[in-house]
């Protein structure tokens, strides 16, 4: 019986997967890790004019792999879809170009406008980072575990972002110059890494001895799971399964996450971000 049904398996192998999904052409999928332009120190106006220069290079890319939908980190069910919807329709409407500094405006309002899109979709869910990460904060101080904190323990990485002066890296080079290396494969990495090896290591963390503030950093890694799930979640069902490509901008950290959920899910594939950013 076993090998009977060991050759029915291997038949259909070869004619075919055993669960062909029937949508055959993938979605292509643009991931763009990015800073909060609005966020930086008083001397970075990314509303001048070589950054101007550099928004719009940044742009003739994003247009050139021509999404059909653009995401956006903002929370749809928490933030009045609508606001964000007459916000965007106002700006097309506009004869000159915003002035409003942040890079959902810079990048995705003047590139969707530039491809006609009607609407722009918004993705974002909460998270509880500030709070989780005070508490564990407060916890290594007290705890002599601010070593871990600050990567000096044995077995935790250190962001590359956290080894340079990052004011100095971003004025040393062009705004997309910037973008690229916040997207480098290393500076995401390394960044991912330090949810998943420093902060599980902070708090009570006697596996056998279950007490207050028990694994306490694991709960911060885990909101920040559950936020890039819902994230993701939240992009697949705005789509109709119809797009060619879709393109999301958001905070840097969320992409490893987000990066593997599409590329576990058959029906996309990822585009290295390294391919068309160049």
């Amino acid at each position: 019986m076993k090998r009977i049904f060991f050759s029915v398996l291997m038949a259909m192998a070869c004619t075919g997967p055993l669960f062909a999904q029937t949508h055959q052409e993938k979605i292509n999928v643009y991931l763009l890790g990015t800073f909060h332009f609005d966020q930086t120190d008083s001397t970075y106006r990314v509303l001048d004019d070589k950054h101007q220069k550099s928004i719009n290079q940044l742009n003739d890319i994003i247009v050139g792999i021509k999404p059909d939908k653009i995401f956006i980190e903002r929370m749809p069910d928490f933030e009045n879809e609508h606001k964000m919807d007459s916000l965007y329709t106002a700006y097309v409407n506009r004869t000159k170009e915003t002035n409003n500094p942040n890079e959902i405006w810079q990048v995705a309002f003047k590139t969707a406008k530039r491809l006609g899109h009607k609407k722009l979709y918004q993705c974002d869910h909460p998270g509880n980072y500030g709070n989780l990460y005070a508490e564990i904060q407060e916890y290594a101080k007290k705890h002599n575990q601010m070593n871990i904190l600050e990567y000096h323990a044995p077995g935790v990485t250190t962001p590359l972002g956290s080894t340079v002066n990052r004011d100095s890296v971003m004025k040393s080079m062009s705004l997309l110059d910037f973008m690229k290396w916040l997207n480098r494969a290393d500076v995401q990495s390394t960044s991912h890494a330090h949810y998943i090896n420093v902060f599980p290591q902070v708090g009570h963390t006697d596996v056998y001895d279950y007490k207050e503030n028990y694994l306490l950093g694991t709960e911060l890694t885990a909101d920040w799971y559950r936020r890039n799930i819902y994230i993701y979640s939240k992009m697949i069902n705005q789509l109709d399964y119809k797009e060619k490509a879709i393109f999301l901008l958001i905070g840097n950290d969320h992409i490893p996450i987000i990066r593997h959920l599409f590329e576990s899910n058959p029906y996309f594939k990822v585009v290295d971000t390294k391919k068309w950013l160049e």
